[in-house]
Parts: C-alpha cells; sequence; structure tokens
C-alpha cells in the first residue's frame, strides 16, 4: 500500500447507496434481465421443464438418501439410471407397439376433424320418428349451427390429433428437447437444495424467515399439484381405457393415453376427451352390439359421463383434496388466459401458478396495509380431509412404527 496519506483507506465499511441509486441500479438489472429472457425465450419452455421435473422428483431423492442413506449425487445418478432404462424400454417393444397406436390414434383424429363437418350435415338429414312424431331436422335452417359447431370442434380434434402423432412419433426435435430436459434437470435435481439455500441468502437478514415459509408454501402447492395430477392421470387414463375397451370403442389405447394427458388441463381436460371418444363412436361404421352409430355414441357419452362423475366424486377429493383451494371460477379464466398467452404449457400449469401467485400477493397485500401475515399464507380449507395420498402415507408410518420399536 502506498504512503501518500491522501488515498489511505480510512474504514472497511461499503458507504449505504442513496435510495435514488439503490432504485436505480434495481430497475436496470429488471431490464437486463427481462431483455436476456427475451433473447433465450427458446430455450425457456426446456428449462421450465428441467425444473419441474427436478422439482418432481426431488421427493424421491430424499427418501433415497434417508432410508438407504446414500449420498445425494449418488441418489440422483440411481434415478436418472432408472429413468433412462425406462425411456430405452420405452421404445423397444410394447413400447414401439402402444406408440404405434397411440400415433395412429392422432392420425385417425386428424382425418376425422377434415370430415366433420360433412358428417354433421349427413346426420342432419336423417329422420327421427319418436312414438307418433317424425322429426325431419333437414328442413330446419341449421346451416348456422353447423358451421359455429364444426368452427369450434374441428380445431380441439385437429390440434389434439397432431399433438398425439407428434409425441408418439419421436421426432428429432422432441428427442432433441427431451435431451435437453433431462440433462439440465439432472443438474437442477443435483443442486437443487443449494439453489433454495442460495436464494434465502441473497434475501435481506429479517425477511429471511418470510422467504422460507413462502418458499415452503409454494413447494407444498406444486408437490400436491404435480402428486395428484400424476396419480389421476395414471387412474382415469387406465380407466378410461379398460372401459371403452369394453365397450368395444376403437383406438382405447390412444384414447386413455389421451384422457391422463388431458387431466392436467383443468375443467377443458375431461370435456375434450368425452367428445373426442363421442366422435370416434359416430364415426365407428361397427361396434359389437349392433347398434347405430348414434345410439353407440350415447352410451360412450354415458360412460365419459360416469366416469367423470368418479373422478370428481370419489377420486379428486381423495388424491388432490384442497391442495390448492381455488374457485373454480378462478381456475376457469386462469386456464382460459394462460392458454391464449403460453400455449399448451399454460393450459397445464395455469392452476399451481396462480396458487403461488395468490400465496406471493397474500403476503405482499399483509405487508402493505401493515400487518404480520399469518404464519402460513397457504391455508387449506378447515375441516378438510387430508387426501388419499396423505391417509396411505400414514397408515404406512403407523405400521412402521410397532416394528421399529420391537426392533429396538
Amino acid at each position: 500500500m502506498s504512503d501518500d496519506p491522501s488515498i489511505q483507506v480510512e474504514s472497511a465499511d461499503s458507504p449505504v447507496w442513496k435510495q435514488s441509486t439503490r432504485l436505480m441500479v434495481g430497475t436496470l438489472l429488471i431490464l437486463l434481465g427481462i431483455g436476456l429472457l427475451y433473447q433465450l425465450r427458446q430455450f425457456l419452455i426446456p428449462f421450465i421443464l428441467a425444473l419441474l421435473l427436478a422439482y418432481i422428483l426431488h421427493p424421491i431423492v430424499l427418501r433415497l438418501q434417508r432410508s438407504a442413506g446414500m449420498r445425494r449425487g449418488l441418489a440422483v445418478a440411481l434415478l436418472y439410471v432408472v429413468i433412462v432404462i425406462v425411456l430405452l424400454a420405452a421404445t423397444t417393444g410394447l413400447g414401439i407397439a402402444a406408440a404405434n397406436r397411440v400415433s395412429a390414434f392422432g392420425e385417425y383424429l386428424s382425418s376425422i376433424s377434415t370430415d366433420l363437418p360433412e358428417f354433421i350435415r349427413g346426420l342432419l338429414a336423417l329422420e327421427f320418428i319418436i312414438g307418433p312424431w317424425t322429426i325431419n331436422l333437414s328442413e330446419a335452417n341449421l346451416e348456422p349451427f353447423v358451421d359455429g359447431i364444426t368452427s369450434a370442434v374441428t380445431p380441439i380434434i385437429s390440434q389434439t390429433g397432431n399433438i398425439l402423432a407428434g409425441v408418439a412419433g419421436a421426432t428429432a426435435t422432441f428427442v432433441g428437447t427431451s435431451v435437453l430436459v433431462l440433462v439440465i434437470s439432472f443438474y437442477l435435481l443435483l443442486y437443487l437444495e443449494r439453489f433454495g439455500w442460495a436464494i434465502i441468502g441473497w434475501v435481506p437478514g429479517p425477511y429471511k424467515s418470510d422467504a422460507s415459509r413462502i418458499m415452503a408454501d409454494a413447494g407444498s402447492i406444486w408437490q400436491s399439484f404435480f402428486r395428484g395430477q400424476l396419480i389421476m392421470g395414471l387412474a382415469v387414463g387406465t380407466m378410461t381405457a379398460v372401459i371403452m375397451s369394453i365397450l368395444g370403442l376403437r383406438n382405447s389405447i390412444g384414447l386413455g393415453v389421451l384422457a391422463g394427458v388431458l387431466e392436467f388441463v383443468p375443467i377443458f381436460g375431461p370435456w375434450i376427451t368425452a367428445i373426442v371418444a363421442v366422435l370416434v363412436a359416430l364415426f365407428q361404421e361397427t361396434n359389437p352390439w349392433g347398434l347405430t352409430p348414434i345410439s353407440y355414441a350415447i352410451i360412450v357419452l354415458a360412460a365419459g359421463i360416469l366416469i367423470q362423475q368418479i373422478e370428481n366424486n370419489f377420486l379428486y377429493p381423495r388424491v388432490i383434496g384442497q391442495s390448492l383451494a381455488l374457485n373454480p371460477l378462478v381456475v376457469l379464466l386462469a386456464v382460459l388466459a394462460a392458454g391464449s398467452l403460453f400455449g399448451i404449457v399454460g393450459l397445464l400449469l395455469a392452476a399451481p401458478v396462480v396458487a403461488t401467485a395468490r400465496l406471493v400477493l397474500g403476503y405482499l397485500y399483509w405487508k402493505t396495509v401493515g400487518v404480520d401475515p399469518p404464519k402460513s399464507t397457504f391455508v387449506m380449507r378447515a375441516g378438510g380431509k387430508p387426501s388419499m395420498y396423505r391417509q396411505l402415507a400414514e397408515r404406512i408410518r403407523n405400521l412402521r412404527k410397532p416394528a421399529e420399536k420391537a426392533d429396538a
């Protein structure tokens, strides 16, 4: 250090910035962040999917660490070896057969969307005899009705078919995106806990407990959503495939896959599945029951309604419960807005994003009005029953307790 007294350091403390300086620098950093995200927008979807995959797999890694005493790196590596084996198995044997069935179903839906207008006009030309009355729809001017129905249904059926055919076909783009998602999610999962602590470390001291609580509550929201939706998707997809196979509906496996995937789309998903099932029944020339296409479609529609009733009244309250505690109208508006802005990803993630936004906005509201926020801003409805998953986990823990005492 120089002996010149004019440049000697008087204090090791860094001077505090003025409020205007902090505001200017903070605004500049936000603008730079938005610009960077815009430039890298093509990588946002793979990164979001990788982050969600890492978050879904995080509880499994924790279970391996605690039960088997593994280090985190070994647990993550073992889990991804299993995932790669499953993916390789899905590309051979039964996996290829199932993918071909789903792909054929997607192409079939695309062809239905093309023939749908003429098919509806043919139905309207028929005469229906109900007792002493004869109904001839061709005498009514239903052309605007036909145009409205076809313009609303055709894009849905066509897009659904294209999605199924594209995913099942495993195009080069799909494979490349999948590999990128797996690689990114591997490193995110490996250092996920460190990322969480790093985020809390950036928060000023007095707010660290608030940040930790909000992150824990947000974690509960997303874990409940994904765990519940995965179970619901498997249950509804399997139930749809089995029931439609019993009824003799063609492409029942593809329809079951579609029902499982659309289970992630609140409100609209089950209805899209029902519409697709009815259209497949109408276009199916023969059926095991010897019914007319319209009668057969009515039976298929009744089966779809039965599946929805089992889902809404039995599965949903027990599997998901009140994990998000969102009003159905809020979910509906969120799905419409997110779907129009962000496409398929917006449809799938609208509900948990809104629940997380409500969590953060609730905290900001309490701080704005000068009142301490509650200990947990993520509150389940009072008196709500725990989900079936939580009941099963509690029973397993209770069964382990006597064995642990005996070993001790």
